[in-house]
């Protein structure tokens, strides 16, 4: 039911830098600009079943008068297209938006690209990969201005440019993240050489350019789980650990994701666990099969799923399965879990069925799922709108946060660099402490 926009993954494979520098300093006529720009409105607010919930009609209607306002017979296309991202953006809602950072990324020249990683970590940034500038700035270095501009401004602006569900920053953080050389020249007007003011250095240092970049893989190289589903034994006593990166099994691909639940809670009986830690970090969701079967296998009594679904969904009680898990129950979570990961999460958490580590996640009981998708007609900017709205039983949760965490963990940035997952370590911790 919930997909979000999948265009490829979260963190890039290399052909997505293929260089497109015609389509980066493209020119359009000023007309066809604005005549995209009212499309583009025209499609959000005619799509989208409430596109005023989270930005008020006339903020929004205020967005549109400014970007048409900066257009002119000079506007570039990686210009329009950085407008086209903030419009959208406005909606605050989760599964409407360009589709990642994907478009604007690719048509980056390399010249361009900001010549180092970068974290956001709270509001905080700091130096994840030096890159080519290993010799000037070390990896854990905070960042407090580049080129002049501080990173509250910095952050600010690039913020306006990501698409999440009402006022959740934990997405926008973990996609700047995984999109930091792209955001920071969009962002700040494509500068053909950056200086940084870092901390504890009296003056600025200067960064050699890029001559070539690949980004880091999604799933860590060193990590244990490979695949979107795993079941794994932690030496802590009577412990187990189910990863469950992804919730879409749509269509004939759901008995995969029923057979691995089966069989794992069937092997969690068997071997007498009681502590079970169900990793959904960066799990953007899925059809609503697959959370609501995940959740039979982890209540004691009924539950109804939606209080609102657009084709009457779920509306019905859903039983126990038999052989639900009946010990203590540790769910990790982050911003990158939407849609119905999001959904997911409302119910265990109204169900107070286990306690919830990390961050906020990126939505709650309400999301726009089952996206349209559209291509301006002059420009060709590719973009998807969530058209139908759905809403758990869980409906006691604020609507413009993300379901909250019990133990709101961050990983600082020296576990980043020693690859110590720090909300794994906390749940191990935290499980010891109540044996």
């Amino acid at each position: 039911m919930m997909t979000r926009l999948i265009l490829i993954m979260v963190f890039l494979t290399i052909s997505c830098f293929a260089q497109n520098s015609e389509a980066f300093y493209k020119v359009y006529p000023e007309g066809a600009y604005l005549a995209d720009i009212d499309t583009l409105a025209a499609t959000l607010v005619n799509t989208h079943p409430e596109p005023h919930r989270f930005t008020p009609k006339d903020e929004f209607w205020t967005t549109i008068a400014s970007k048409k306002a900066m257009i002119n017979d000079r506007t570039t296309f990686s210009e329009f297209i950085w407008m086209c991202s903030e419009i959208i953006a406005n909606l605050n809602c989760s599964h409407s938006s360009l589709g990642w950072f994907n478009q604007e990324s690719k048509i980056l020249p390399m010249k361009l690209r900001f010549p180092l990683e970068a974290r956001f970590i709270d509001d905080r940034l700091y130096v994840s990969d030096p890159l080519i500038n290993g010799d000037k700035i070390s990896a854990g270095a905070e960042i407090f201005a580049i080129n002049g501009m501080d990173i509250p401004q910095l952050q600010e602006i690039v913020f306006e440019h990501i698409n999440s569900q009402g006022e959740n920053e934990s997405y926008k953080r973990l996609l700047f993240n995984a999109y930091v050389t792209s955001y920071i020249p969009y962002a700040m007007g494509f500068s053909d050489s950056y200086a940084l003011t870092i901390k504890g250095q009296k003056s600025a240092i200067s960064l050699n350019p890029l001559t070539a970049y690949k980004p880091k893989p999604r799933i860590d190289p060193d990590a244990t789980c490979q695949q979107r589903l795993c079941l794994e034994f932690p030496e802590q006593p009577n412990t187990a650990l189910m990863t469950i990166r992804s919730f879409a099994f749509y269509g004939d691909k759901f008995p995969r994701f029923r057979t691995f639940i089966d069989e794992s809670f069937a092997e969690l009986r068997a071997k007498g666990i009681t502590n079970l830690i169900i990793d959904l970090r960066m799990n953007d969701g899925g059809p609503s099969d697959a959370g609501s079967y995940l959740l039979q296998h982890l209540v004691e009594k009924p539950f109804t799923y939606y209080s609102d679904a657009a084709f009457n969904e779920k509306e019905t009680p859903v039983d126990p399965a038999d052989n639900a898990f009946r010990g203590n129950l540790y769910l990790l979570i982050d911003g990158g879990c939407s849609s119905t990961t999001a959904h997911f999460l409302s119910l265990a958490k109204h169900l107070a069925i286990g306690t919830l580590i990390g961050e906020e996640a990126n939505a709650n009981q309400l999301c726009y799922g089952g996206q349209s998708r559209f291509k301006l007609p002059n420009t060709g900017v590719s973009y998807a709108i969530g058209r139908n709205k759905y809403v758990t039983t869980a409906t006691d949760f604020p609507w413009h946060r993300g379901i909250m965490p019990d133990h709101h963990i961050v990983q600082p940035i020296e576990d980043f660099l020693h690859n110590v997952d720090t909300v794994m370590a906390y749940t191990l911790a935290l499980i010891k402490s109540a044996q």
